[in-house]
């Protein structure tokens, strides 16, 4: 038998460790960071809403957020960058979407719940999406500059579409891109009807109804050649 003298005693996995100073204020310099970035959007979407994209310098953003010009440029490079940073992250994830395929599935499979997952991320953010909507199209630099982030979306669903071809011939790759095309086109008028609607409706709804109108419409087969 053990003599109670001789027992180690254990630190019971219940007590906490206090947090690491370190940790904590680095923590600390993060959430900081995350509330410049945060009032420097909140200010500019304001500004862009009251005297548009053009009017607006990046000095009375950096004012209105209680900044200084150069702490914009720590968080922006650029005025527009303001409006497209979320949707080049947006992007990002959606591609990584679109990477996930199931063993044996068609090729629309992943398009389709790319799709319907960004656009339930988006309806969550429904508040600064319309207001973003109202600023691009209230500024035609900024619609133009929308239209060209338009093919970098186009581009993905045609890649993964491509991907995911059993057989990639030339006809099966460039069908791939016609429907990529015609999906992005349903999906921007679907967005825009919802805009207008000032985002009443369930956009990833819209999205699910769109998107099986138009897989039934098209009768999708890219690796068949037509008749």
């Amino acid at each position: 038998m053990t003599h109670p003298s001789n027992i180690t005693p254990q630190p019971s996995s219940n007590v906490e460790t206090p947090a690491s100073p370190k940790l904590s204020m680095v923590a600390l310099r993060e959430r900081k960071k995350d509330q410049t970035r945060e009032a420097l959007a909140r200010a500019a979407f304001a500004l862009f809403q009251d005297k548009g994209y053009e009017a607006t310098t990046v000095a009375e953003i950096a004012r209105a957020a209680n900044v200084s010009r150069r702490t914009f440029f720590r968080y922006y490079s650029t005025k527009d960058a303001l409006l497209f940073v979320d949707n080049r992250e947006r992007l990002v994830r959606f591609k990584e979407l679109l990477a996930l395929r199931q063993p044996g599935e068609h090729a629309f499979g992943p398009v389709r719940r790319a799709c319907i997952a960004i656009s339930e991320e988006m309806m969550r953010d429904r508040e600064s999406m319309l207001s973003r909507a109202q600023i691009i199209d209230a500024s035609p630099v900024l619609g133009k500059q929308e239209r060209q982030q338009d093919l970098l979306w186009e581009d993905a669903i045609s890649a993964a579409l491509i991907a995911g071809l059993r057989d990639a011939t030339p006809a099966a790759k460039q069908r791939a891109r016609l429907v990529a095309g015609a999906v992005w086109g349903a999906l921007r008028a679907i967005m825009a009807d919802w805009t207008r609607s000032n985002g009443q409706d369930d956009l990833a709804q819209l999205t699910r109804e769109g998107l099986q109108l138009f897989e039934s419409a098209m009768s999708i087969d890219f690796e068949r050649q037509p008749n």
